[in-house]
């Protein structure tokens, strides 16, 4: 009875709150017939809607070739309006919609003339119904028939892929719905592979200028079972907003694949990316039922969520600049981004040149820009601390300038492929708690060895630094995974052990990368690290509680509150705050005004 008075109390909350955090719901076109149709299963609906606290109903007018009717999503527009929900269409171009892919299981061939005009054809039959349209993340695609191989000519796959999908959104989706409503506003929605968007026609640098807004992915699932780890959701909504600017909006999660810390999880990384409204994919009775696991673990933690959203609001993010150009490999370093969060680095995406950070990264990815040495010489010389990567030095290996700039020498990188689980940090010898993958040999001549592997057949470079100018220059012996030639897969394909690097190793790179913060944080790995001007947050991805040690540059003296839940977490004591952090819990901490960032 204590669970349900608890749940009645959250859904008060919920239906009388207008804060800063909105949730919506996704209906698939099949379930708008199926659940929304009859009045009795659409009354269900409603009142589930109101318990979990939606404000915006998304009705998918395609899915698998199906379109609900026009009557039908013409009714439950208007019904809907009536009860106090905003409405909105969404629009999910999978197989069943004119020509099938040749590769990807629910892709289409957008070079078929076919598939063009059914498109179109729904299109402008759902905007003459709604003023809002959000395109779901399948405006890409793999297909490689005749009809496909014909058009590309000369380009490659991943060009000729995005210069047909921008026409495809030009010509199939804008012009026709503006055509039939000039009001309307149209928004795309990206997955969450942000490593891999260029290669299935996903184009980040024109797709943003066509649509109204761009909506962000964050469905990170279960790490056991997709390999994708959490910090995943707030890279890839952050790089997207580097790109988008004014047009980001939301962030769009869904069930598949989660249990509760995952499920709630995914909404805090959303929050602290900046995403105020989010989309829960998608309704059915049991997955909205409060009886469900998942919805249950939301809503009791959606008071929380709501101060989170409240608290940051206008809270810009610091920390280590990650610089990952447009339509860009991530080599034997894919999706190294959400690796570096995961051991606790707090990291902002960007898609140029921080040429005004203080810190930044620089992966294999960066490599593509032709300006990148001048710009990272200056950066380093007007006192920037870089950290790099096996992959970039490889690239640029030709270059001497950047030899020099990292202390390395020629070759600085070799390929290897060793194990270990054993460390030499500082000259102590620590263990991790796995054995960590190396795919490259360090061969440092001027730069110093802060962090060694230790291996029978002779130890290596983990982490080297090498002072130049004003500035520093770290090199990191980051290793994620590769995709084969040709590869279909979208999101992380192997595990990646580099999050089980050790403690002390993490706590050197994070402090050498972050001499600039007031505060300095030592905590394992798996501890996501959110710096914001007056704030910070720490999510722990562990499952089980760490201990947290925060330094302040000047001492401080006091009671540190979480302030989501107003309850004590220590006492900060001449400059030092050590408390434990709850397994899969978030911390919303306020900075001493003498520790502000």
């Amino acid at each position: 009875m204590r669970g349900e008075t608890m749940q009645t109390e959250n859904n008060r909350w919920l239906r009388g709150r207008e804060g800063a955090l909105r949730f919506s719901a996704f209906v698939p076109a099949g379930t708008v017939n199926q659940h929304l149709a009859d009045p009795d299963k659409r009354e269900r609906a409603l009142e589930l809607f109101s318990e979990n606290g939606i404000r915006k109903v998304y009705l998918d007018c395609l899915r698998g070739g199906h379109f609900p009717g026009d009557e039908l999503l013409t009714e439950l527009r208007d019904v809907l309006q009536k009860r106090g929900f905003q409405v909105a269409a969404g629009l999910t171009p999978t197989r069943g919609t004119g020509k099938a892919s040749t590769h990807g299981r629910w892709w289409l061939c957008y070079t078929n003339a076919d598939t063009q005009a059914e498109l179109q054809d729904i299109v402008r039959r759902t905007a003459r119904i709604f003023d809002e349209i959000i395109v779901d993340d399948f405006l890409c695609t793999q297909c490689q028939c005749e009809e496909c191989q014909s058009q590309r000519g000369h380009r490659s796959w991943a060009e000729y892929y995005r210069d047909l999908l921008v026409q495809v959104a030009r010509d199939c989706i804008i012009e026709p719905s503006r055509s039939e409503n000039p009001n309307i506003r149209i928004t795309i929605k990206y997955p969450q592979w942000y490593d891999r968007f260029h290669v299935f026609g996903y184009d980040v640098c024109r797709h943003p200028g066509q649509f109204d807004e761009v909506w962000v992915g964050t469905e990170i699932r279960d790490p056991r079972v997709e390999y994708v780890h959490q910090y995943q959701a707030f890279a890839n909504y952050r790089w997207l907003a580097s790109l988008a600017g004014s047009k980001i909006g939301g962030a769009w999660f869904d069930f598949i694949n989660c249990y509760p810390a995952i499920y709630v999880e995914q909404a805090v990384q959303s929050i602290l990316a900046g995403a105020r409204e989010l989309i829960r994919f998608h309704y059915d009775p049991e997955l909205y039922s409060p009886e469900n696991p998942n919805t249950r673990a939301l809503l009791q933690a959606i008071p929380m969520l709501e101060k989170l959203a409240e608290t940051l609001d206008g809270q810009p993010n610091h920390g280590i600049a990650f610089y990952k150009p447009p339509d860009t490999d991530g080599g034997d370093e894919a999706y190294l981004l959400d690796y570096l969060g995961m051991l606790g680095l707090p990291m902002i995406p960007c898609h140029s040149f921080p040429d005004d950070a203080q810190a930044a990264c620089l992966p294999v990815q960066a490599a593509s820009d032709p300006d990148v040495v001048t710009r990272a010489l200056a950066f380093a010389e007007a006192g920037g601390t870089l950290l790099i990567t096996p992959g970039f030095l490889n690239e640029l290996s030709h270059d001497t300038r950047i030899l020099q700039l990292a202390g390395y020498a020629t070759p600085p990188v070799t390929d290897a492929d060793v194990w270990t689980f054993q460390f030499g940090v500082c000259q102590e010898p620590v263990h991790a708690e796995a054995h960590v993958h190396f795919g490259a040999c360090l061969h440092p001549v001027a730069a110093e060895t802060l962090a060694t592997g230790i291996h029978p057949d002779g130890n290596f470079p983990v982490l080297t630094r090498h002072l130049y100018g004003e500035g520093k220059v770290l090199v990191l012996n980051a290793k994620t995974f590769r995709y084969p030639t040709g590869s279909g897969r979208v999101t992380t394909a192997e595990p990646v052990s580099l999050p089980h690097l050790p403690q002390s190793l993490v706590d050197r790179l994070r402090a050498e990368m972050l001499p600039h913060l007031p505060v300095k944080i030592q905590v394992r790995s798996r501890v996501g690290v959110y710096c914001y001007t007056n704030f910070l947050v720490l999510t722990n991805f562990n499952d089980q509680a760490v201990e947290t040690r925060m330094t302040c540059q000047h001492g401080h003296r006091g009671p540190a509150e979480e302030i989501a839940t107003h309850r004590s977490v220590g006492e900060w004591i001449d400059g030092q705050l050590v408390f434990p952090l709850p397994a899969r819990q978030f911390v919303l901490l306020r900075m001493p005004e003498s520790c502000s960032v």
